[in-house]
Order: C-alpha cells, then structure tokens, then sequence
C-alpha cells in the first residue's frame, strides 16, 4: 500500500477550501519536505487592551451623540489594539 506523504494528506484535507496557484502549491509542497511547517509556531494571541477610565471619561464628555461617543470608542479602541 501506498502511504501517502504529508503534503498529499494536508492537499486533500485543505485544497477544495481555497483556490491555490500552481507557484504557491510547489511553495507549500517545499514546505512539507524540507519539515519547515512542522518548525512554525502558531500565531500569538495578543492580549486585549481596554481604555483607562481617563480615556473613557475623556470620550464620552467630548461628544454628544451616542453615535459620536460609539465612534470615538471603536476608533480608540482599534488604535490601541492594532
């Protein structure tokens, strides 16, 4: 019987979920020989940061609109987490 290499395993199990161009195939078929995806460490989650409640303060008594405080919050928000 044939036993079928890890690239051939993770081709089967993952190619119908994404449209892959023939450059990166070969790319990720290197990959799998060489052991390089097995070295890879999986991505670090970041850990969330809020406002301070001098931020929040701030922001809610510059703007008058609900919407306006929701905005200026999202915007703070992502600004601090990205």
């Amino acid at each position: 019987m044939n036993q079928k290499s890890p690239f051939e395993q993770w081709r089967e199990n993952h190619l119908y979920q994404i449209a892959v161009s023939p450059e990166i195939l070969k790319l990720i078929a290197e990959a799998f020989q060489g052991g390089r995806l097995y070295e890879m460490q999986p991505f670090q989650k970041r850990e969330w940061v809020g406002l301070t409640d001098e931020e929040r303060d701030d922001l809610l008594d510059n703007y008058i609109t609900a919407e306006g405080r929701a905005r200026a919050i999202e915007a703070k928000l992502k600004e601090k987490n990205t």
